[in-house]
């Protein structure tokens, strides 16, 4: 056996390599058996060593790093663009309807065409409605205004630029969903579909004034796909790109302002950055903003408006109830997101009542506000998919809460348009949760394995997207025009003064040209030359009878919803004033309209019309009866007529129309004169 070898004194576990030949050896070290040399002071007398800072690096920060690009798969975006515009084909062919009449036909900024665009730069939205609520929306107006200059008054060409704008709505939010939601298409594309076939979004795309709520959500999305690829690349191109885009949104609507809070939250749920570095990045859209209220401060004089004291669509405002009816929409927009039906197109007052104490829907709302304000800030902490969803609901719903909170308005469902992308992440989150079982093995990472364990999923959700396509492509129908959309809301708002005048408005239509066919077959006959004949007489007659008992029976259910809407809100002055028109010109009563458009301007002392028509039944009665007195209230009606809305065109003409016939041009009467007829 060899001996074992004796251990030096020098305590070393490590192998210590063999030296090579001829290299030298190694200095010895302070801690080791070897003397120092006698010129080297002791370790214990040098001085200690100075740090030396580091030298400074070129290398940027961790925030000033671009993010990894992501890969966009293009099939989601093109089927989210041809779904969008497919599911709103059959409003090609609609008519003006609702609001579209009030913002094309009878803007006469928009019916000058491109002439009218500097006029459209510098005011209101509902201008010509003569009320000042201080929207300045005017991209969407100036849109109207070109398709005014090349196709006129057509409304299938505005619906078709509708549906292909909402096409494109598709495809940018396809991209913006994959590039957040990285390696994630199926997710991205579900979420996608949802916020595309949601039935809520009717109200905005098949109607022709819902453009303003389209650009606006639009530009939006491309504002944040934009400073996504400047977060990418780093190139302050695609940040003055996505200025340029917030501008076009404030332009189309100026409650775009919200998006400001999306910003910051992509970047921290997303692009991983703290708070801090998601907030700075602001800057550059704050200084738009700023520059697009100073716009339209100088353009419109204002920023809030006026909104007026009116029952019909401000009653909480009146009620002193604003905060307590917010609960309770809240519970009326969720339930909405979750279940869209039925869907109205009105909800003026009294379809949803005031909140209160006593009422258990405000408290319900009260704490699902709550609820959910916890939940968001547990999924704000956890940077949480439906935290995420949560956060872009009162984001994006800030807007429609705040008009009853603020303004004390009605109810409206376009005020959801985008926050059903935000019901969208909850609501794939939470299904995903439940249907989707997670790989238990590497292999099942490949595009078949994973369409197996999506399958409960992708099959729940092509029924869910099924039954929304379906409804979409019903309640379009409605929308067709206005005789159709009014009537189709009476079974599910029936407390609703506007839906009950709405739908009398109509009646009345009817009866109008009914009567107006009876005075052409009349007007016909007597041309006959060189007279009519018994027979022609006769079967005129009949004709004639037929169209002022058809005139006689529309103007009857005319007057039974109006009467319903004064039932609900007894002050309606627009009631009263359709109420007077009935009498005026379905089945004539003279003292009857005179006393309905005075109950007119008794409810509502600004509307121009019932001054206007009290004029031309005073001048009738004057030129009919040599009476100049009458002729002078003529006048003087026409005038008033004027004053309350200077833009008022009838009243203009009527007024230069009767001077230029009898000299007369009124402006004052004295009470006596007023009263007497």
């Amino acid at each position: 056996m060899a001996k074992k070898k004796q251990s030096s004194g020098i305590e070393n576990p490590r192998p210590v390599p063999e030296r090579p030949a001829g290299s030298k050896p190694a200095l010895p070290t302070a801690t080791g058996n070897s003397r120092p040399a006698t010129n080297r002071p002791a370790e214990s007398q040098r001085p200690p060593v100075r740090p030396v800072a580091p030298k400074p690096t070129s290398v940027s920060t961790e925030a000033d790093l671009p993010i990894s690009k992501r890969p966009v798969e293009w099939w989601p975006p093109v089927v989210l663009a041809l779904l969008g515009f497919v599911l709103y084909v059959n409003t090609f062919g609609h008519q003006y309807a609702l609001d579209d009449i009030a913002a094309v036909g009878q803007n006469l900024f928009v019916k000058k065409g491109i002439a009218g665009i500097p006029d459209l730069l510098r005011t209101e939205f509902w201008h010509f409605s003569n009320i000042s609520l201080g929207y300045y929306r005017p991209l969407s107006l100036i849109t109207f205004a070109l398709e005014q200059e090349y196709f006129k008054d057509n409304p299938n060409i505005s619906h078709m630029i509708n549906a292909g704008l909402y096409a494109l709505t598709g495809l940018v939010i396809g991209i913006l969903l994959q590039k957040w939601l990285t390696n994630q298409t199926i997710t991205a594309f579900l979420i996608g579909l949802v916020f595309m076939a949601h039935p809520l979004h009717t109200e905005i795309v098949a109607n022709i004034k819902g453009r303003d709520e389209i650009l606006s959500f639009l530009f939006i999305a491309l504002m944040l796909l934009s400073y996504w690829r400047y977060l990418e690349t780093k190139h302050w191109g695609w940040t003055i790109g996505a200025c340029v885009w917030l501008y076009l949104a404030f332009l189309s609507k100026e409650s775009s302002i919200v998006s400001l809070g999306l910003i910051p939250a992509m970047q921290y749920w997303f692009a991983r950055r703290n708070v801090w570095q998601s907030m700075i990045s602001l800057w550059p859209f704050l200084i738009v903003a700023a520059l697009f209220f100073y716009q339209k401060q100088k353009m419109i004089g204002t920023l809030s408006g006026t909104p007026p004291i009116d029952w019909a669509n401000y009653p909480y405002a009146i009620e002193k109830t604003q905060k307590s009816t917010m609960f309770k929409f809240l519970e009326y927009y969720i339930r909405l997101l979750i279940l869209p039906h039925p869907l109205v197109y009105d909800y003026s007052y009294n379809v949803i009542p005031s909140g209160g104490k006593g009422d258990w829907l405000t408290w319900a709302g009260f704490f699902t506000l709550l609820g959910l304000l916890w939940l968001g800030w547990k999924g704000f902490v956890k940077r949480t998919l439906w935290g995420f969803g949560i956060f872009w609901f009162f984001v994006t719903m800030a807007p429609g809460l705040g008009f009853i909170w603020i303004r004390g308005g009605i109810f409206a469902e376009r005020f959801s348009y985008a926050a059903v992308m935000g019901f969208g992440f909850v609501l794939i989150w939470a299904l995903q949760k439940f249907l989707v079982r997670k790989p238990v093995e590497s292999g099942e990472t490949t595009t078949k394995s994973a369409l197996v364990r999506y399958a409960p999923l992708l099959g729940l959700m092509a029924v869910v997207i099924g039954l929304y396509s379906f409804k979409t492509v019903e309640r379009n129908r409605d929308w067709e025009n206005n005789f159709v959309l009014f009537n189709s809301a009476l079974p599910y708002a029936p407390n609703s003064c506007q839906v009950q005048r709405h739908v009398a408005n109509e009646w009345i239509e009817k009866g109008v040209k009914d009567r107006a066919k009876a005075d052409s077959i009349a007007t016909a006959t007597n041309a006959i030359k060189p007279k009519p004949s018994p027979e022609q007489i006769k079967k005129a007659q009949a004709l004639i009878d037929t169209s002022i008992a058809q005139a006689n029976k529309h103007g009857r259910w005319a007057i039974d919803h109006l009467q319903e809407s004064t039932r609900i809100y007894p002050n309606f002055g627009e009631a009263y004033f359709s109420m007077a028109y009935v009498f005026q010109k379905i089945t004539p009563n003279v003292d009857s309209a005179k006393y309905y458009y005075k109950q007119t301007i008794r409810a509502a002392n600004a509307y121009a019309p019932a001054y206007n028509n009290l004029g031309v039944i005073y001048q009738g009665e004057g030129l009919a009866q040599n009476n100049r007195q009458k002729l002078e209230l003529a006048s003087y009606y026409y005038n008033r007529s004027m004053v309350v809305n200077p833009a008022y065109v009838d009243g203009q003409n009527n007024r230069a129309n009767l001077m230029k016939a009898t000299g007369i041009d009124t402006k004052f009467l004295p009470d006596s004169i007023i009263n007497k007829y």
